[in-house]
């Protein structure tokens, strides 16, 4: 066990082996827990995508549910994995897809031979009705004209104008509309391969038999190929701010920056920052916008960090005529970290916060799955000691030179949804420089 500022830390007992399909498999014993969780990672998502494809791997993700050889329709398939005591989630993200399956330690065998089979032997049918399904989840993103309201999209597409990174992951209508069985195929062949993916099993179970298990129904994946994304832009985007009207009480506001991504050594510093302006009520960002200047009933900061790349995103839902404030606020923040680092309490503070959320990992099969799997399909550390020694390292004079490299005014990008007259526009785009 391992003390790192003041906090106890055990190591995940994590065995590691690679089938002879080159498919990772990370099995973590934990048996103080009552249950286990089996979780399949892929390298496919909207990253992964053209203009023409936006959309087809969460279509795919979806319709790996629709049925498989052996339970052919959707409610068979289900109803396998409820009367195992679970419920199949998945998710796509930008950069990679997740399956989990979450089950008591005795069914957790028969719940990864069932995820084996979904992965493997997806029937690929009844397209017309998951299509309905997705068209719903992709309107709710849309406003009455068709346009992109969800502001984390319209960001998105602001940071990284013509490349994947700037897609929704749901994709356009006209995309969903145009998709066959071939190209979910096809992607799905590409993509779901053992080199591409990994396999995590964290919580109570024997790891000889799940080891077992793996190499019985995973060892015919196909071997495939690692796939790697397009490369993020190195140019800056031209424009700079982005507004779309929607009526509403409130606008949406982020106000956002270009950082390194995970792989990077400034990872750990941009994580640590994070936590100094927003990791609790009492952290800087809560306590000025909220509770002394009362702007917004929340507002948040973030890094969303990729391989390669990142985002540094301040935001919040206000009273149309106080959007302007709320950035002026913002830019006053990042301001008094430009000028002065953060004290050497609130950097103590915000890392223990960290630490004990490692820790905490343990309690968790899921949390533990995602940590670990996560890590080993993007290759950076897997054990939590790793994490939490980069991250004890990192000074306030680091957190100050991270905000003096990454969060500078004249690289901010201004994203707006809601309602603005011209008045209100042009004080936002004077904000930025637009």
């Amino acid at each position: 066990m391992a003390v790192v500022n003041g906090v106890s830390l055990s190591e995940l007992p994590t065995e590691s082996l690679t089938l002879g399909n080159s498919l990772r498999v990370r099995l973590i014993p934990l048996p103080h827990l009552q249950s286990a969780t089996v979780s399949f990672f892929v390298r496919v998502g909207s990253r992964y995508e053209t203009a023409q494809t936006n959309g087809l791997s969460h279509f795919l993700e979806h319709m790996l549910y629709r049925g498989t050889e052996t339970h052919p329709a959707a409610h068979e398939l289900n109803l396998a994995i409820e009367r195992l005591g679970g419920t199949l989630d998945a998710t796509t993200h930008v950069d990679f897809t997740s399956y989990e399956l979450t089950l008591p330690s005795e069914t957790i065998a028969k719940g990864a031979e069932l995820l084996a089979e979904v992965l493997r032997e997806p029937l690929l049918t009844e397209l017309s009705t998951e299509k309905q399904i997705i068209r719903e989840e992709i309107l709710e993103e849309l406003n009455e004209e068709g346009q992109q309201i969800d502001i984390d999209n319209v960001s998105r597409e602001l940071l990284y104008p013509g490349h994947p990174l700037g897609f929704s992951i749901a994709g356009p209508l006209a995309n969903l509309d145009r998709f066959e069985r071939t190209d979910l195929r096809r992607h799905h062949t590409d993509h779901y391969a053992a080199r591409n993916s990994v396999i995590c099993v964290a919580g109570a179970f024997d790891p000889r038999e799940l080891g077992d298990t793996i190499h019985s129904h995973f060892d015919g994946m196909q071997v495939g190929d690692a796939i790697q994304p397009s490369m993020a832009p190195r140019d800056v985007a031209p424009a700079r701010f982005s507004y779309v009207h929607e009526h509403g009480s409130q606008t949406d506001v982020r106000l956002s920056f270009h950082t390194p991504g995970i792989l990077s050594p400034e990872a750990p510093i941009l994580l640590l920052l994070a936590r100094v302006l927003d990791d609790g009520l009492s952290t800087r960002v809560h306590q000025t916008i909220c509770e002394e200047r009362g702007l917004a009933y929340e507002a948040f900061a973030g890094n969303d960090t990729f391989e390669d790349c990142g985002v540094f995103d301040f935001g919040a839902s206000v009273e149309h005529k106080k959007a302007p404030v709320l950035i002026e606020t913002v830019f006053e923040l990042i301001e008094e970290l430009r000028r002065d680092p953060p004290t050497e309490d609130e950097v103590e503070k915000a890392k223990r916060r960290y630490l004990w959320d490692l820790r905490t990992v343990r309690d968790d099969p899921e949390a533990t799955a995602h940590f670990v799997g996560s890590s080993a399909l993007f290759g950076i550390a897997e054990q939590l000691g790793a994490m939490a020694a980069e991250v004890a390292q990192v000074t306030p004079a680091d957190i100050q030179r991270t905000v003096q490299d990454s969060l500078d005014r004249k690289n901010a990008y201004l994203t707006c949804v809601g309602v603005l007259d011209n008045g209100l526009l042009s004080d936002m785009r004077g904000l930025v420089g637009a």
